[in-house]
């Protein structure tokens, strides 16, 4: 008989739990934008770090690269950024968190190493020529509405365990 209780105690908190962790929806708040070929990206002679779209923002605006999204579309978050590449100036969209160094010594490490340059690093806070704008945001995130109804019955769920509980005791 026990542990029919208990095992009807246990579904009941497990139903309650799910019913109280409640659906979470990203907001986005406008911080700023930085550019590919302006302060403060550094000169890639100088063989700077490369940077992902969402590293160039924690480094420019602080926290982590998590705290961001990026977009090239100054209307809407398209999780995209603006890079500029070695040796290849047109400038390309990637990902936000894209970034390519394929000497792993920087952005001009393949011409300290000695070897050949060309496309071997892509950045999108450096001073190389190609120059477009990326719009840096932050996440928040937010309850969903929808998921209230949820957390109300899931906390109703374990209200109701534990008053049964009290009455048979």
């Amino acid at each position: 008989m026990i542990t029919k209780h208990l095992k009807l105690n246990a579904i009941i908190l497990a139903v309650g739990l799910l019913g109280s962790v409640g659906a979470q929806a990203a907001t986005y708040t406008f911080l700023g934008t930085f550019e590919t070929n302006q302060s403060p990206a550094v000169y890639w002679g100088n063989n700077p770090q490369v940077y992902s779209g969402l590293e160039a923002a924690a480094a420019i605006f602080g926290g982590s690269a998590s705290d961001y999204a990026i977009s090239t579309d100054a209307n809407s978050v398209n999780h995209l950024a603006w890079y500029d590449g070695w040796g290849d100036h047109v400038g390309h969209q990637y990902a936000e968190n894209y970034s390519l160094d394929l000497s792993g010594l920087g952005y001009n490490g393949c011409s300290i190493a000695g070897i050949d340059c060309y496309y071997s690093a892509y950045s999108a806070l450096i001073q190389d020529g190609f120059s477009a704008r990326n719009y840096v945001y932050r996440i928040s995130q937010t309850p969903l509405p929808a998921a209230l109804p949820l957390m109300l019955s899931g906390l109703g769920v374990l209200g109701f365990a534990r008053r049964r509980k009290s009455v048979a005791a």
